[in-house]
């Protein structure tokens, strides 16, 4: 679990620092107030090649890089709330760089998303001291898993999957 919350704050850390830098670009750029195709192309050209724009864009892509580490080591239902971390950086990074205020309702709303981490946190790791098995959805038991219950694992694989 360690490698997932430490994988995870460094991801929260590069989306957020990339939502800020975006922003910042989107700053420069404007407000998007047309819809006609070449004012589209146009807008969106001096988006993707406004300096802050791409670098925001690299911190977000990092994230993903490593949210897709993280889904490798743990189920969806725990990696997927954890990145509600992000939401504390990104208000913290936006009041210090941006100046943008965070009224106390937005601030409460917050808490109560990393409230709901915790306790997906909390049951995750009462599951593994009560001892409840862990394995994947959709992946097949291994050797070592037939072996702790003295399952023989030729016969099992055909009745949890089914004849054939």
């Amino acid at each position: 679990m360690l490698r997932v919350l430490t994988a995870m704050i460094g991801a929260c850390i590069s989306a957020s620092v990339g939502q800020i830098l975006v922003r910042r670009g989107m700053l420069q750029i404007g407000e998007l107030s047309g819809w006609s195709p070449r004012y589209l192309v146009g807008y969106f050209w001096h988006a993707l090649t406004n300096p802050w724009v791409i670098a925001g864009t690299v911190g977000n892509a990092l994230f993903y890089f490593l949210f897709l580490a993280v889904l490798s080591w743990s189920e969806v239902s725990v990696a997927l709330p954890l990145t509600a971390l992000e939401y504390v950086i990104a208000a913290v990074l936006g009041i210090v760089y941006l100046k943008e205020p965070v009224p106390p309702l937005r601030w409460a709303g917050i808490a109560l998303v990393v409230a709901g981490v915790m306790l997906i946190s909390l049951d995750r790791q009462a599951q593994m001291r009560a001892g409840q098995p862990h394995t994947r959805a959709g992946q097949p038991h291994t050797r070592a898993d037939h072996a702790s219950t003295g399952e023989d694992p030729q016969h099992s694989h055909a009745t949890e999957h089914g004849p054939g």
